[in-house]
């Protein structure tokens, strides 16, 4: 099984705002993230549903204000469904802080940990299920997505590489580990949109203009 581990504990210094809880389709950044993961869980357990009838994923959030303030009621039934956890932290985290909140609590059934950011809403229900697909079926060190020769989110990361990012300080994210191991990387081509995310002003209202 894998675990989803959606990012959403920022500062937001350049948007000057929580960009999360900005309107985004029906829903807000935030929202509209969750339920892409979602949607792709549910593909990729009706696509596995045959050989394996068991869950493929489970989602945690690491965030500052409850999800109330983010979801709708409808996305928190769903969200609580798919052992969906919210970890609300209470002031702004250090990213290396975030990481080892979304890895509390890993069961023995967690096999790979795959970290998004809250607000890339530029991912896509069918990459996103394809790449549950290659993790669950080939166990990779690292499945890394990549546009051109960049490596983008989400990364999984297999569980034995958890003690390294729970090592982690400050600012230092997981590529200070993926980067160590370049040679195991498992690559998973996207386009330049799938990794789009919303960082300023400017990004969200030229982003948004495009939906």
């Amino acid at each position: 099984m894998v675990r989803f581990v959606v990012m959403a504990a920022g500062l937001a210094t350049r948007m000057g705002q929580d960009k999360l809880v900005l309107p985004w389709q029906d829903t807000t950044v935030l929202g509209y993230v969750l339920l892409t993961i979602l949607e792709a869980i549910t593909l990729q357990e009706q696509r596995s549903s045959a050989q394996t009838p068991l869950p493929v994923a489970e989602i945690y959030v690491v965030a500052r204000y409850p999800m109330e303030y983010y979801l709708t009621e409808e996305c928190i039934r769903t969200f609580n469904s798919y052992r969906g956890a919210w970890i609300q932290v209470p002031s702004p985290r250090p990213l290396a802080e975030t990481i080892r909140s979304g890895l509390q609590d890993l069961s023995n059934e967690i096999q790979c940990i795959g970290f998004l950011p809250g607000d890339q809403v530029g991912i896509t229900v069918s990459r996103l299920a394809d790449c549950l697909q290659q993790v669950l079926q080939n166990q990779p060190d690292f499945l890394v997505p990549v546009a051109g020769e960049k490596a983008v989110s989400p990364v999984f990361f297999h569980r034995r590489y958890v003690a390294e990012l729970l090592e982690l300080q400050g600012e230092q994210g997981g590529r200070e580990v993926l980067y160590r191991y370049p040679e195991r990387w498992r690559k998973y081509p996207v386009e330049d949109s799938f990794y789009q995310d919303v960082d300023t002003p400017e990004q969200y209202h030229a982003l948004r203009a495009q939906i």
